[in-house]
């Protein structure tokens, strides 16, 4: 999301406003702050003093100090809607959102039709994740600028995030109506088109925006989950390759290429794959109980229970690791621990056949050893 780069002077009344040389924006930074500092000891009480000397710290970057300089230019004259604006955008720059929420609120109170400012009040609800509060501003700068692409895109974010996807796919198609090469609307459009899972358009949409810009990881990401939805797993793993060429610490893309290396019966390169996953999110459930499918399925039985028992460990009222653990114990012989690992999937999925057989089949080889 972008915040607009204008402060837009549309409407207002700035002939009083004392503007400083245009020798002062050539000037070095201390020549410019001595200016306006003088300009205020001479005239502390000037609204245009303090609003100039806050206009020219936004533009250097210096954001808090121009919302000092805001503040007392507002605290001189609060009708002026521009200052309001100027002090939001100061404060967004900053990551101070709330402020920026409420000064933009202050603008369209004092004019409702100030430009740019129910885009950027939206735009700050939006990076808050307050997206169901996003949605009316943003609504309303659409209404005031139909060509205005940025709050196209925005509207359909905040939509795609409360999960209205139809109508998050009609807004990016608006957004790439107007700009037909904006890649971010490609990659929103598809990720709307996939959790509708209408994966093969997802994946059209995800081609087209990497067609754009190829150093998105995100997108390749998208798009190879897509791909193994569809159960194209030599496909998805060279997009989850894509992903960890440009994001190496991708834990989710370790996880999924994992699981399609498993699909393909590459046991040990999954294995290698979930172990990067672990790496970087050692408390990933679904990592370690894979990571105990393929240790079986590579003959390292002692290592699948053991990375059974960390999926325990995480979840210990799930009865399916408990059901492998036992499968893979009984592999080994280890018997007893066998029986105990099947009632406990009992005890938690009574109605559970296969494990009834299974112990029962594990306590008639224990009651045959034990007679021998």
């Amino acid at each position: 999301m972008r915040q607009t780069d204008e402060v837009p002077t549309d409407n207002l009344d700035v002939t009083t406003i004392q503007i400083a040389p245009a020798t002062a924006a050539q000037t070095e930074y201390e020549a410019a702050l001595t200016y306006y500092d003088q300009w205020i000891q001479l005239q502390p009480d000037s609204y245009d003093a303090w609003s100039e000397k806050g206009n020219w710290l936004l533009g250097q970057g210096q954001y808090g100090e121009a919302i000092i300089c805001f503040d007392q230019a507002i605290a001189l004259n609060q009708m002026i809607p521009l200052t309001h604006y100027s002090r939001g955008w100061a404060a967004y720059m900053l990551g101070w959102y709330d402020a920026a929420i409420v000064s933009y609120q202050n603008v369209l109170y004092l004019d409702p039709g100030f430009p740019n400012a129910c885009y950027s009040l939206g735009l700050a609800f939006y990076v808050k994740h307050q997206y169901q509060q996003a949605i009316p501003p943003l609504q309303q700068a659409v209404e005031q600028q139909p060509d205005f692409v940025d709050a196209w895109y925005c509207l359909a974010s905040a939509l795609y995030a409360t999960e209205r996807y139809e109508s998050a796919i009609k807004h990016f198609n608006h957004a790439l109506e107007l700009h037909s090469d904006y890649q971010e609307a490609y990659s929103g459009r598809g990720a709307a088109l996939m959790a509708l899972r209408d994966y093969e358009a997802a994946i059209v949409s995800f081609d087209k925006s990497l067609s754009l810009r190829s150093d998105d990881a995100e997108t390749w990401y998208k798009w190879a989950s897509c791909m193994k939805r569809l159960g194209r797993h030599e496909a998805a793993i060279v997009g989850y390759d894509k992903t960890l060429v440009l994001q190496p610490n991708h834990w989710e893309a370790w996880y999924n290429c994992g699981s399609c290396l498993m699909k393909l019966g590459n046991y040990d390169q999954a294995i290698a794959s979930f172990d990067q996953a672990l790496q970087r999110q050692p408390d990933h459930y679904e990592s370690w109980f894979n990571r105990g499918v393929a240790l079986r399925h590579s003959g390292k039985l002692t290592e699948a229970v053991n990375s059974y028992d960390k999926a325990i460990a995480l979840r210990p009222d799930d009865y399916k690791a408990w059901t492998n653990r036992g499968n893979v114990l009984f592999s080994l012989d280890r018997l007893q621990e066998a029986v105990a690992s099947y009632d406990r999937v009992l005890e938690l999925n009574p109605d559970d056949e296969r494990a009834k057989q299974s112990l029962a089949m594990a306590i008639k080889r224990l009651s045959s050893k034990q007679g021998k």
